[in-house]
């Protein structure tokens, strides 16, 4: 019988980096935690006409739905130039699919998705434009007032509101804070694959 060369029961040091006590960064979609709020994360089905890529941290429009399927929930579709009113994210929205080409979890046309309405308060960490990130560094008023956004709906992020974006709809959201790096940011590609990118991220009170 050969002896063991150590001791199984001995109390080991952890591995370098295992246990980190804070962290920086936002994860594009993913709601903050607010016991006050979470009640108000809604579901509805995505609308069969959707073809572009869905993911956690979009604006998309709810609707009402036919009589015969509402009890799936409200009908959502992609925000347009002249409506966004909630906003995608991916709490709870555990039926995403995710593949090696596409790691980010998107969500295909008459899926289940999860959102919050604009109103509701909720904080989510969304896209934003060069623009939005120079506020950091502004002191901007986060009341809003005299700095309006708008949601781009062609870059899917939260733009500035000026001549150059009055194309796209005025969402009343709040800006809370930029964070310009250590962020997973999602990024699509001429394929319709989404990818994790670092890029600035704002977190916004809807």
């Amino acid at each position: 019988m050969s002896n063991i060369s150590f001791d199984p029961y001995k109390t080991q040091g952890n591995f370098s980096g295992s246990f980190n006590i804070s962290s920086n960064g936002f994860i594009q979609g993913d709601a903050q935690d607010d016991p006050a709020i979470r009640l108000q994360l809604c579901q509805g089905v995505l609308d069969s006409g959707v073809t572009s890529s869905v993911y956690g941290g979009i604006g998309v429009i709810e609707c009402v739905p036919k009589e015969a399927d509402s009890v799936q929930g409200s009908d959502i579709k992609i925000a347009t130039t002249t409506i966004c009113n909630a906003f995608l994210v991916s709490n709870q929205a555990y039926h995403g699919i995710s593949t090696p080409s596409s790691p980010v979890p998107l969500f295909p046309a008459g899926s289940s998705v999860h959102y919050y309405r604009l109103g509701s308060h909720a904080r989510i960490p969304l896209k934003i434009s060069s623009a939005v990130a120079a506020l950091a560094a502004s002191n901007t008023d986060v009341s809003n007032e005299g700095v309006g956004f708008v949601w781009d709906v062609t870059n899917n992020q939260v733009d500035v509101y000026s001549s150059a974006t009055s194309g796209n709809p005025k969402v009343a959201i709040r800006l809370l804070k930029v964070s310009s790096s250590g962020n997973l940011v999602v990024s699509v590609d001429g394929s319709g694959n989404a990818k994790w990118v670092d890029q600035p991220c704002g977190l916004f009170e809807i």
